[in-house]
């Protein structure tokens, strides 16, 4: 099967930004279809009901090469596997519409994760995991499987290839002597590299407008796009160029004030920051209990870290300063480090693209200095407001626009 096209490049092409998906006619295409070579946008799109007959041809060309390319299993087994199928095949059919009744009772569920549990998945062959399914869970799965435009089957496989590229949050990552079965599985992200900071830049922030809550709104954009995209850091070199292309118009579209060279915009609470983060997104983004994880983020962030930094001094102030890992503000600089390396690595062919991006690493590179000018009990305090607001939230709806559900 021939790979599905993508933009690789920073860089878009020539009459790229006017390449609109064939399907919905609404977003930028970011895919090609590899047999009709239709520009799609999304997997949504790839296998709608106007492009069913590439979707299902693909879906089914995947599914017996899967099969068929298991190195894992002998020749016995494949035989063994053949002769099952073969058994269970000549069964009835029976609806597609999931692998389990919705109406089943609760016990039977509980019986089929029983039956799981007490078995190693990793090392089991596929009779043997047939086999722990009941003659109706193995009719509906057997169903699914020969129809490759079926939910599950859709499902399972946008699953699959999702998990292979998935990073979870650098943010979140345990500490080397306690990692979790997770980790391995579903790597975190690398920590981002951090900025260079002129000296003088922190004393002027000192002496400024509080900023601290403009700082948080960037920061609950930064946690939404990392976990949105299951990228992380977001400006690594290897991740996907239009996925960097999109943190880049979240980040814009959700906090146009950092990109905004004229923007006024001062915001003097938190909940004000909720609520003008929530209106930004596109319609159907976010709910609430994805709200309550991206507080909470944010309260890992901007919480200045509970140790204590010895300070080497030779007597003159240095020009510019690089935090220590160790450093009880790392964590925040290092988000805005990571953003102001999105955009600074990003090029764009117009001269304006070019001055708007230095325009906001130096935006970044102020807010970064402010931070390391405010006093960590101030930070702290600001983290528990995150907490309070995100408590709020949990309670009860009190913000536009809480009808939203999804990543």
């Amino acid at each position: 099967m021939p790979p599905i096209k993508t933009h690789d490049s920073d860089e878009p092409a020539a009459g790229f930004h006017e390449t609109f998906c064939g399907i919905c006619r609404r977003q930028i295409s970011r895919y090609t279809c590899p047999s009709c070579n239709l520009f799609y946008c999304s997997l949504g799109c790839f296998r709608s009901e106007s492009h069913s007959r590439c979707s299902e041809i693909f879906y089914r060309k995947e599914i017996e090469t899967g099969i068929k390319s298991e190195s894992s299993k002998t020749e016995e087994d494949r035989n063994k596997m053949i002769e099952l199928l073969k058994q269970i095949g000549d069964q009835s059919a029976l609806d597609d519409d999931g692998l389990f009744d919705h109406s089943d009772e609760e016990n039977e569920e509980d019986s089929l994760a029983h039956r799981v549990s007490a078995i190693d998945i990793s090392s089991a062959s596929a009779d043997n995991l047939l086999r722990v399914l009941t003659k109706k869970e193995r009719d509906k799965f057997f169903v699914a499987l020969k129809d490759p435009s079926s939910k599950l089957v859709r499902e399972l496989l946008e699953s699959a290839e999702f998990e292979k590229t998935r990073q979870l949050p650098w943010w979140d990552a345990p500490s080397d002597d306690s990692q979790s079965s997770l980790s391995l599985r579903i790597p975190y992200g690398l920590k981002p590299d951090l900025m260079v900071i002129p000296t003088d830049l922190i004393h002027q922030a000192y002496s400024g407008v509080s900023l601290l809550y403009n700082i948080c709104a960037v920061l609950l954009a930064y946690a939404y796009v990392t976990r949105h995209l299951a990228m992380s850091p977001l400006s690594l070199t290897t991740n996907d160029s239009q996925d960097k292309c999109e943190a880049r118009r979240i980040i814009s579209q959700s906090v146009p004030f950092l990109v905004d060279r004229k923007s006024k915009t001062l915001h003097m609470s938190l909940t004000e920051v909720v609520v003008s983060f929530w209106s930004r997104l596109d319609p159907g983004s976010i709910g609430n209990e994805t709200m309550l994880v991206l507080l909470e983020d944010v309260v890992k962030l901007v919480r200045p870290r509970r140790i204590t930094v010895a300070e080497h001094s030779s007597g003159e102030r240095e020009p510019t300063m690089t935090l220590a890992a160790d450093h009880p503000l790392v964590t925040s600089i290092m988000v805005i480090s990571d953003i102001s390396s999105l955009f600074s690595n990003h090029v764009d062919s117009p001269a304006f693209a070019v001055r708007r991006s230095d325009y906001i690493v130096m935006k970044l590179t102020f807010y970064a200095a402010h931070v390391l000018s405010t006093p960590s009990s101030r930070l702290h305090s600001l983290a528990d407001e995150a907490s309070l607001v995100s408590e709020s939230i949990g309670k009860g709806p009190r913000y536009p626009r809480l009808d939203r559900s999804g990543w």
